[in-house]
């Protein structure tokens, strides 16, 4: 069980250290984030199996992620890092990587480690709610199907997470499959993949 000491320990040490956190960002001063990304290693990584982001959105404003790395129970922890998380510093703080607004291209390493570009605007998708209310997500991803197997689940889980979330894809999808084209069934009910987010969020 999570000790709520340790967790206001975090937190005191992040209002405290604010301003170095954001100037070491702003001034690329190097020597000064190693010491800012070792700290935060060491508190995150001892709440459990997390990665972390932090810096400024396209907006300005500062934010400060933990994720989970797409497991359930971590989630839990996460969130309750995040609960107790000081509401008087003007930051977003999220317990997963949040959805963007974004223009739906992915840069994807493939078995040789060349990065190669996905232009996931193109695809196309099928969402079947489940008797839970969870969402059974069909995908048609084109030639990105002939990709390493690696690639095609690293894109498709980049996808999910920069247009619906990190929560989410943990959360409320239940199974994902994916195929070059659909077959005339699916074709029948598909959609153009922009429509996924209104239509699952809102189920």
């Amino acid at each position: 069980m999570m000790n709520e000491e340790n967790i206001l320990d975090f937190w005191r040490w992040f209002v405290k250290s604010e301003s170095r956190i954001q100037k070491c960002i702003q001034t690329k001063d190097s020597k000064e984030q190693e010491k800012i990304i070792h700290v935060l290693n060491e508190f995150i990584l001892g709440f459990g199996a997390f990665s972390w982001d932090i810096g400024q959105n396209d907006n300005d404003q500062w934010f400060f992620t933990i994720s989970p790395n797409l497991d359930g129970e971590l989630l839990k922890i996460s969130k309750a890092v995040i609960e107790l998380a000081p509401d008087h510093l003007n930051w977003l703080f999220y317990s997963s990587k949040p959805a963007k607004i974004w223009n739906y291209q992915l840069e994807v390493y493939d078995e040789l480690l060349d990065v190669f570009t996905v232009d996931t605007s193109t695809w196309h998708y099928n969402a079947f709610e489940e008797d839970d209310g969870s969402v059974e997500l069909v995908l048609e991803i084109n030639e990105l199907a002939h990709k390493h197997s690696e690639a095609v689940e690293n894109s498709i889980t980049s996808f999910i997470i920069n247009e619906l979330g990190e929560e989410f894809l943990i959360s409320e999808i239940s199974n994902i499959e994916f195929f070059e084209l659909f077959d005339e069934e699916l074709s029948a009910t598909k959609s153009p993949i922009e429509g996924l987010k209104s239509q699952v969020i809102s189920q």
